[in-house]
């Protein structure tokens, strides 16, 4: 008789790989991301990623008092299934924060769930996408994985070079999409003045492309009112933005606004894969927004919080490491875009020292859409998530590194 052990076919041998990986998978494998990191962390590494609203930045406990209002009904409306495009009340909130009709917008689960919805609907394989260098990582690639072209455009101190991006244009490129981040720009922290956002709008509907407005750190200026976004009357004109920086990035809550002839493809995308964003988030955000004067007193609260922050790292910065980076100043956002001032300073050697000093921060070069071999002399450090002591004191690890003779070239 055949024992199930005996019907049991030999174990292969050859131990799982990344070569069973789909192509599309395996070609964005040697993507460098943030970069490789040490197997094992020094104790007590202070990382100077950013990217995160630190606690006391974030309306804990009125969005606490928010879920649980919308979770204590027994029926528990929030515990269903939403609809692909986001429930109306929350489109028409959003809606007239950006000056748009409801029917124009799309939640999303945060905005890189929006980008990846946008690619699948207008790119094919080969499609050019005009990109700010440097610019955001994670975007580069979603890019690759749908097999675009990207474009690199100068990206300076008042954001995107304009009139590099109509040279380009005038020699014949002809993107389908160009991708931006009109305010404090990452990595960078430029905001583009109102004549380059016009002239982009210009240029966009004279070459008949269309301008993608990634704008998740509009609402962080830690003086003053936000600056108009790019004009949403454009039919040239997509806006992407998120909660994530406000209120929070684990509610995964987002949204895209365009014209209307783009709503139907990205709802087709939605029921093609995730369906839906969580409705308890967002009925329970929505709750938090409609409540008095609760959005503008935490933001106010965030853009103090982020302010004392951007001041205490430059502080840090102006002692320990004068004359050997530049570190400019920014209106608002979570970050700042460093430079090594002396040339015999190797940054990844620094970056290496830097690790066992026990602070963590990304290089320039992952941040290019040209290559690595570019921004090898610039860093980001974020300082959303770090209380000024910290930053202090990450500053204080990083000069250590800076100024070793193992960071010499």
């Amino acid at each position: 008789m055949t024992t199930t052990e005996e019907r049991r076919p030999a174990a292969d041998p050859r131990p799982a790989s990344p070569h069973l990986l789909s192509r599309r998978a395996r070609a964005v494998l040697p993507a460098t991301g943030f970069g490789p990191r040490p197997a094992t962390a020094v104790p007590g590494t202070i990382g100077l990623h950013g990217g995160v609203p630190g606690a006391a930045a974030l309306p804990l406990a009125e969005l606490s008092r928010a879920f649980a209002e919308e979770l204590a009904d027994p029926a528990a409306p929030s515990l269903r299934y939403s609809v692909p495009l986001g429930i109306p009340e929350l489109r028409q909130w959003i809606g007239a924060d950006e000056g748009v009709e409801p029917g124009r917008v799309v939640v999303t689960n945060g905005a890189l769930h929006a980008l990846a919805l946008l690619f699948d609907a207008l790119l094919d394989p080969g499609d050019v996408v005009a990109v700010e260098n440097p610019t955001y990582p994670l975007v580069l690639t979603l890019l690759r994985q749908r097999r675009a072209q990207v474009l690199p455009v100068a990206t300076g101190p008042q954001g995107l070079d304009a009139d590099a991006l109509e040279d380009a244009l005038r020699a014949g490129a002809r993107p389908k999409v160009l991708y931006t981040i009109p305010d404090f720009h990452n990595p960078t922290g430029a905001s583009q003045p109102l004549a380059v956002r016009r002239r982009l709008v210009e240029l966009a509907e004279r070459y008949g492309f269309l301008l993608l407005s990634d704008n998740p750190y509009r609402e962080l200026r830690f003086d003053g009112g936000r600056a108009p976004d790019l004009d949403p009357a454009s039919q040239n004109v997509l806006h992407v933005n998120t909660f994530s920086k406000t209120l929070g990035p684990g509610l995964r809550l987002g949204w895209v606004s365009g014209p209307e002839w783009l709503v139907p493809a990205l709802q087709d995308a939605r029921r093609d894969s995730d369906q839906h964003t969580s409705l308890v988030v967002q009925r329970s955000v929505l709750r938090f927004l409609r409540e008095p004067g609760a959005y503008e007193t935490s933001l106010a609260r965030t853009r103090a919080v982020l302010a004392r922050r951007h001041e205490a790292l430059r502080a840090a910065a102006q002692r320990e490491l004068d004359g050997v980076v530049e570190l400019p100043a920014v209106d608002g956002g979570i970050f700042s875009w460093g430079r090594v001032l002396d040339p015999g300073i190797d940054l990844e050697r620094a970056l290496e020292v830097a690790r066992q000093n026990g602070v963590d921060f990304p290089l320039g070069r992952y941040f290019s859409p040209a290559g690595p071999h570019e921004l090898t002399d610039r860093f980001r450090w974020g300082f959303s998530d770090l209380t000024p002591e910290q930053l202090d004191e990450a500053v204080r690890r990083a000069a250590a590194a800076l100024t070793s003779p193992l960071a010499r070239r």
